[in-house]
């Protein structure tokens, strides 16, 4: 199915893509911004986002992913919720993962450092100094939709284990680290993260739509 066909089904979304200022004509830095409704939990919807070792599976242009470190912080950490705009004491987990990124004919590979806010958040930051990324930021936010009564079903076509659905708002902020890597990975970088959203839509239709 296609990504328009995708979005049809799930639910109306924002999408907004920032190109920051260039460089001899060709940005190193982007910002990108989108939200989709899917008709799935909150509780779902998060577990197939903090999957990172199956993130290979079904994510765009990943060819490799696997997770080095997986710990819960002792501590109890504050974190915004997106539902009260309020923080809240939580135990947040903490996942290192190594990703592989294919774009013919390159591949490159990347530390992530993923925090884990179950159930509203999850926020992955590459780590510095690697080879593609100076910088590269990513924030999930989930916020559960209970339907009222009365309300339609979010789409008659998609079928879901869960009357619930959740809004799923998208951002990721990243800057090449070279010039090399602006002008052979740009065009095929805005592709992923247009596509994003859909790829883990259709991922929980797989694993809970039937």
């Amino acid at each position: 199915m296609t990504l328009a066909g995708l979005r049809r089904l799930a639910g109306t979304g924002a999408r907004t893509f920032f190109t920051l200022p260039t460089l001899g004509g060709l940005s190193l830095q982007k910002q990108y911004r989108d939200s989709l409704v899917f008709p799935f939990s909150r509780e779902q919807v998060f577990q197939v986002v903090s999957d990172v070792d199956r993130y290979c599976e079904f994510v765009p242009m990943c060819v490799g992913s696997k997770v080095l470190r997986d710990s819960l912080r002792t501590d109890r950490v504050l974190s915004m919720n997106p539902e009260t705009q309020r923080t809240e004491p939580i135990s947040r987990r903490c996942v290192q993962a190594e990703l592989m990124v294919g774009y013919p004919p390159f591949s490159e590979r990347y530390t992530s450092n993923v925090e884990l806010d179950h159930p509203w958040r999850i926020v992955a930051t590459a780590t510095p100094g690697g080879a593609m990324f100076k910088h590269m930021r990513t924030v999930w936010e989930f916020v559960e939709k209970r339907p009222r009564q009365g309300d339609a079903p979010v789409s008659p076509f998609v079928l879901s284990t869960s009357s619930a659905s959740t809004l799923v708002s998208f951002s990721i902020e990243f800057e090449f680290a070279s010039l090399v890597h602006a002008h052979t990975a740009s065009l095929v970088f805005d592709q992923m993260a247009k596509r994003n959203l859909a790829a883990y839509l259709g991922r929980c239709q797989q694993l809970y739509g039937k």
